[in-house]
């Protein structure tokens, strides 16, 4: 404590710091990037789940009835399209995530796991959208354009609907990566920052 010459000590108040900002500064820091992080994460989970759940089984539901032979084909070009929105989106949100992590790297306890679950939801959405989706249109256009129209055993439907499932896979991966990636993001994140 600094004493002022001939005051008695218990007089001298003693000199305090200034309060400082920085840790209030650092808590909206911390949740500006949380939640840039969880939206990104969200945004693609929600998505994933929405396409598997809600759009693809609708289409193939409702639009054969409308449409008749040709409603196979409209659902499967209704999710196609979507498909490929939805790894675009994937891709976006992805990159956003990842950013977020290296920028806010110091607001968590690791940024590893997450990091490499994403890294790996990336590269199974772009085997999907460079690799898998051009050789089933490929395929598709090879036997006319309408999957439905050929017998399961033409060899380009055979390819087709391999190629499907390979891509049903794929897409299950990335939501289980996803998922993971969540769930490290909340449990590695420093509570004490």
């Amino acid at each position: 404590m600094n004493q002022v010459r001939g005051a008695p000590r218990c007089l001298v108040r003693p000199r305090v710091a200034p309060i400082s900002r920085v840790p209030h500064e650092n808590h909206l820091l911390r949740t500006l990037f949380h939640s840039l992080a969880y939206i990104a994460l969200a945004l693609w989970l929600g998505a994933l789940v929405f396409f598997g759940a809600v759009l693809a089984p609708v289409a193939f539901s409702q639009l054969p009835p409308l449409f008749g032979a040709q409603g196979l084909h409209a659902a499967g070009l209704v999710v196609g399209t979507s498909l490929v929105r939805l790894h675009w989106m994937g891709f976006l949100c992805g990159l956003i995530f990842l950013a977020v992590l290296a920028v806010a790297r110091t607001h968590y306890r690791s940024i590893i796991p997450q990091a490499l679950l994403v890294l790996v939801m990336l590269l199974l959405t772009g085997y999907s959208q460079f690799s898998i989706i051009p050789r089933m249109d490929t395929a598709r256009d090879s036997i006319g354009g309408n999957v439905q129209a050929v017998a399961p055993n033409n060899p380009g439907r055979q390819i087709f609907d391999h190629l499907h499932q390979r891509s049903v896979h794929v897409e299950a991966l990335v939501l289980l990566c996803g998922i993971a990636a969540l769930v490290a993001t909340a449990h590695l994140s420093r509570r004490e920052i």
